[in-house]
């Protein structure tokens, strides 16, 4: 690593640079001395607390982000319960294998005939007869995921160009002394919430031929029992007095009474209903069916039917924004493959007339009840700053600018007035704007070469200046494994400074990602574990060819997407603690280059490394207790530290990181707090089966006799949370003496060790 540009301004001391300089030459790590030692079980570490970094670390290292992709939004962070709500159409019917992908694991399955796959639903288990009952409700005309009530069906027809919203409804025709109705099977949160509450769209076609006394029933919400429609657990009927009117029946004699008819009126109407669960009628992680139906010959149009939790959080799921503050990420990011074809004016506005339409990155219906008012407020509840990524894909520089406007505008210009009627008068003054996604890409829509990106840039970012020139632009840049052309161009560009340039990483050792054939688990997972490692040594290639921009700027890095993948449940990944230790280790290498990479934004905040919402339940990963381990070091500083460890080497490893020499075995990373009072040393183990004893030694900083011990293992890398088991992995936490504890600490075999001291008063 050599010393840039940007660290020498930073860096005008000649102590700060002998602080750096043996660093880079022993460790290729900053604030890291390294020496390697042959007694693999032991370590020893040496903290100078006394020459702090010149830079502190910024808050917006732990940004977290979201994006309409599976359950991350709808079904995730937002709590309505139901999917498909309002019956669209083609793209949600099973012989689509992108729609079959939101409701559960795609395998092709030549029994199913050209076109049809077999669905293994993600968060259940298999049932035997999934493949038919799908197959069935397309042949009736429903929509996935939406069923029969009754197995007696053909009494229902999409309804094209006459909805509430969107392009199509439902018809339900009901039939003389039946039951004729729609079901879905859902899971509720009846552990915190007996009441539900919802609306619907109905619009009444044909009455029943018989004279109707009182009110008019329009329809009747129940939950019942999977698969059981007679066994009702509550329900309620929705009725009508405004569609009647009293006429007399024909005269026969004075004494017959006048009798009720339907006026002709055929309008929609936007009918609530409320539903509420006796104790104890559902067990844990039950899964009931919620159903619409009628009793007589009505025939009735339905459409955008929404149930939410009563205990909802401004349409949020309450337990998901507790998890979420209690994660303190304080920057949140919209972005994603999903920006590239999003335009956000689809999503503004009462969310009624909002339209369906095709998530064209995922395959997947987007409802568009998460638009851009919906995703500030969410940033609101949990305390963090917006980002939002553009759609440099499809979009136009005109209409990120107009988005610009709409967030940023005062309520005197076009789209400012725009949000003040949707009622947010208010500017919502988002400062960092991402110019699209992944565009080096040909999966993403709207892809570019890299002058086309470089080109666009400048126009976007020209663009969105004359609205507001106090934001901040983050331009689309390459990962650290083909950055050079790419990030070249930018470099190159004279259209617009460069401000903050992004960097993703997606990794893992899916198919095709590991160069060494027929490789062992301990290689593939050593291999996992070199990843922040190699990544932050490219990172500091990137960083310093972005330094030599045509118009002099001094930009950052900011890394807005990170995680780590693999299909192999026992791999390393973002669900099990071998992903934790992962993102820990990501976590020092991004701290000790703060200076550079002031941003960072984790995958995801609900789904992936975050917050978990399955069967009716929210749980967290171990990645996201790693995570909450190191969010509250805003304004802290970086120690040097040398370390003594075993170390190995990775040849024909993952083919984004291949050759990584020289991997510690502990990855140490010490802090100070901004007060000079308190000390952290985070030890992240990375070997598979080696507990290490480690010494610890402080300089230049005398400590009171209690330490606090917090450390996240788990006796298999694999180990994981689920719904079943939502606590299996997390942090234990200890209070013990302060210099037994540095005298020595043992670190379980992959695992996190979190050391924390106070200065003697």
């Amino acid at each position: 690593m050599t010393i840039t540009k940007f660290q020498q301004r930073l860096s005008t001391s000649i102590v700060t640079l002998a602080l750096c300089l043996p660093c880079v030459a022993q460790s290729r790590e900053p604030f890291v001395e390294f020496t390697r030692t042959e007694t693999p079980n032991e370590a020893s570490v040496v903290i100078d607390a006394a020459r702090p970094s010149p830079f502190v670390v910024p808050p917006t290292l732990f940004g977290t982000f979201t994006e309409n992709i599976w359950d991350a939004v709808y079904g995730g962070v937002w709590a309505q319960v139901l999917h498909n709500p309002s019956f669209e159409p083609d793209y949600l019917s099973v012989q689509n294998t992108l729609d079959a992908a939101r409701y559960g694991r795609l395998v092709t399955d030549p029994s199913f005939g050209s076109g049809y796959v077999r669905v293994e639903p993600l968060t259940e288990p298999r049932t035997g007869d999934e493949r038919e009952r799908f197959v069935r409700s397309s042949a009736l005309g429903l929509p996935l995921p939406w069923e029969p009530l009754r197995p007696a069906g053909g009494r229902y027809e999409p309804r094209d160009g006459d909805a509430a919203n969107s392009a199509r409804s439902l018809l339900v025709m009901g039939l003389p002394e039946r039951e004729v109705g729609v079901r879905q099977g859902v899971y509720l949160p009846t552990h915190r919430t007996l009441s539900y509450t919802g609306t619907l769209w109905t619009k009444l076609v044909a009455l029943d031929p018989r004279p109707i006394s009182g009110r008019l029933p329009i329809v009747t919400l129940s939950l019942r029992r999977r698969d059981a429609p007679d066994v009702t657990i509550t329900s309620t009927t929705i009725h009508d007095t405004t569609l009647l009117k009293l006429v007399p029946r024909p005269r026969v004699n004075a004494r017959v009474p006048r009798v009720n008819v339907m006026e002709q009126r055929e309008a929609w109407t936007k009918r609530e209903f409320r539903l509420d669960v006796p104790p104890g009628e559902i067990a844990p992680l039950e899964k009931i069916d919620f159903c619409i139906s009628i009793n007589d010959e009505r025939r009735v149009m339905i459409d955008d039917v929404r149930l939410f939790p009563a205990d909802h959080v401004e349409g949020f799921d309450p337990e998901v924004i507790q998890r979420a503050r209690a994660m303190r990420t304080p920057l949140l990011r919209f972005g994603g493959n999903f920006v590239s074809a999003y335009h956000w004016q689809d999503g503004v506005g009462a969310q009624d007339k909002r339209r369906t339409m095709l998530n064209q990155a995922w395959g997947l219906p987007e409802y568009n009840h998460f638009g851009t008012d919906e995703f500030l407020r969410l940033c609101r509840l949990i305390g963090a700053e917006p980002q939002i990524a553009v759609n440099a894909g499809s979009g136009t520089p005109e209409e990120a600018a107009a988005w610009l406007e709409y967030c940023n505008g005062q309520p005197s210009t076009k789209y400012g007035r725009l949000r003040a009627r949707n009622g947010h008068r208010a500017p919502y003054n988002v400062k960092f704007w991402e110019i699209g996604n992944e565009l080096w890409g040909d999966f993403q829509t709207g892809w570019q070469t890299p002058a086309g990106n470089a080109r666009r840039y400048g126009e976007f970012v020209t663009a969105m200046r004359r609205v507001d020139g106090s934001v901040r632009f983050i331009a689309t840049g390459a990962d650290i494994d083909f950055f050079r052309e790419w990030n070249g161009a930018l470099v190159e560009q004279r259209g617009a400074p460069l401000d903050l340039v992004a960097t993703h990483l997606v990794i893992g050792m899916q198919p095709g990602e590991q160069l060494t054939e027929n490789a062992s688990d301990e290689f593939t997972h050593r291999a996992d574990f070199a990843v922040p490692v190699a990544v932050g040594r490219k990172l500091d290639e990137l960083y310093a060819q972005l330094q030599q921009n045509a118009l002099n700027s001094q930009p950052a890095l900011a890394f807005t997407e990170w995680q780590f993948w693999s299909p192999r449940p026992d791999d390393p990944r973002f669900t099990n603690l071998g992903g934790a230790i992962n993102v820990a280790a990501f976590f020092h290498m991004l701290v000790r280059r703060a200076d550079r990479v002031p941003i960072s934004n984790m995958s995801n905040l609900v789904q992936f490394a975050g917050i978990h919402r399955q069967r009716g339940r929210t749980f967290v990963t171990p990645s996201y207790h790693a995570f909450k381990l190191y969010s509250d070091v805003a304004g802290w500083r970086v120690l040097p530290l040398r370390l003594a460890a075993g170390a190995y080497n990775v040849r024909g490893g993952n083919r984004r990181a291949p050759e990584v020499p020289e991997v510690h075995d502990v990855d140490a990373l010490a802090l100070l707090s901004p007060d000079a009072r308190t000390l952290r040393l985070y030890l992240v183990n990375r070997t598979l089966n080696l507990e290490i004893a480690t010494r610890v030694e402080v300089a230049g900083f005398v400590y009171s006799e209690r330490a606090r011990l917090q450390t996240l293992a788990a006796a298999q890398l694999a180990a994981a949370n689920t719904p079943e088991q939502p606590r299996a992995v997390e942090v234990r936490t200890n209070v013990a003496s302060a210099s037994d504890t540095l005298r020595r600490i043992g670190l379980p075999p992959h695992s996190l060790t979190v050391v924390e001291i106070t200065r003697r008063r």
